[in-house]
């Protein structure tokens, strides 16, 4: 069957995660990182998404337009169809846009799915993406790799991060406490003195997504702190205040874009928080 598929220039998705893969992660986003990634089922994450090769190009279908390349940037929502990163060492960014400090990353974007970047202004940030690989990265450097991405792309320093209102900070605060399931709008209103639309409204300009969406994605990451438990996915997924597996699935999906069952393997994938 290896034969056969490497015949067909195609390998296993799983036997290529299994290679080692890291993911640095915080409220606002996460940095995927794996020697070697294979994707061939469609994802549309709700972030915009930077892969950095750094070693060999790799292949990005995108809403009918494929790409090889060392550098692509692709707009939230966007349907990726499929990617082939074989021993690339890639690294994968995830900005949510709705943050003020990322309005560049949308100015570039100006309305494409997908743009080819070129790569020289990433070359200074080689050596810390591949000590981030294995994990060894200390988080304060990998947080400043996220400034100078965005750098990168746009040609420009980062603008000073605005004041979060406190009141946002006390909800955020609040959802990471609860379960999927007991998170409700109407609650959180009435505990930072908002009207539910003034809160959906100001939440998303600060956090950059909705409650909803940051509800999940902070599920996801209690589920992933749980994983050396040895507990099953299932059993973490109910924890987490999912409606079933299916959901917690779909979620995760959504936020990496790979599969859980490829991933839950922690001897394989290092997760590493940035809080």
């Amino acid at each position: 069957m290896a034969a056969q598929q490497r015949a067909n220039g195609r390998e296993d998705p799983a036997r290529l995660v299994r290679q080692g893969a890291t993911i640095y992660y915080w409220r606002r986003g996460i940095l995927l990182l794996a020697p070697s990634l294979v994707l061939d089922r469609a994802t549309s994450p709700l972030t915009a998404t930077l892969r950095i090769a750094c070693e060999a190009p790799y292949l990005i279908e995108v809403e009918g337009q494929t790409l090889t390349t060392r550098a692509s940037l692709v707009a939230p929502r966007a349907e990726r169809r499929r990617v082939v990163a074989v021993n690339s060492y890639i690294a994968l960014f995830y900005f949510p846009l709705e943050m003020s400090e990322y309005a560049g990353i949308k100015e570039v974007l100006a309305g494409q799915a997908i743009i080819e970047l070129p790569f020289e202004p990433f070359e200074p940030l080689l050596p810390d993406l591949r000590l981030a690989m294995t994990g060894d990265l200390p988080v304060n450097r990998a947080r400043a790799l996220i400034d100078a991405a965005v750098e990168a792309i746009t040609g420009r320093r980062m603008p000073t991060y605005p004041q979060r209102d406190p009141r946002i900070d006390t909800a955020c605060a609040l959802i990471d406490q609860l379960p999927l399931d007991e998170v409700r709008l109407d609650t959180l209103a009435r505990r930072v003195n908002l009207s539910e639309s003034r809160l959906r409204e100001l939440f998303k300009l600060q956090v950059g997504c909705t409650i909803g969406e940051y509800a999940r994605w902070r599920s996801i990451w209690h589920m992933t702190s749980h994983w050396q438990e040895g507990r099953t996915f299932t059993e973490l997924a109910v924890d987490a205040g999912f409606h079933d597996l299916a959901h917690a699935d779909r979620v995760f999906l959504e936020t990496f874009g790979i599969s859980p069952s490829s991933v839950i393997d922690s001897r394989y994938f290092k997760l590493v928080p940035c809080e």
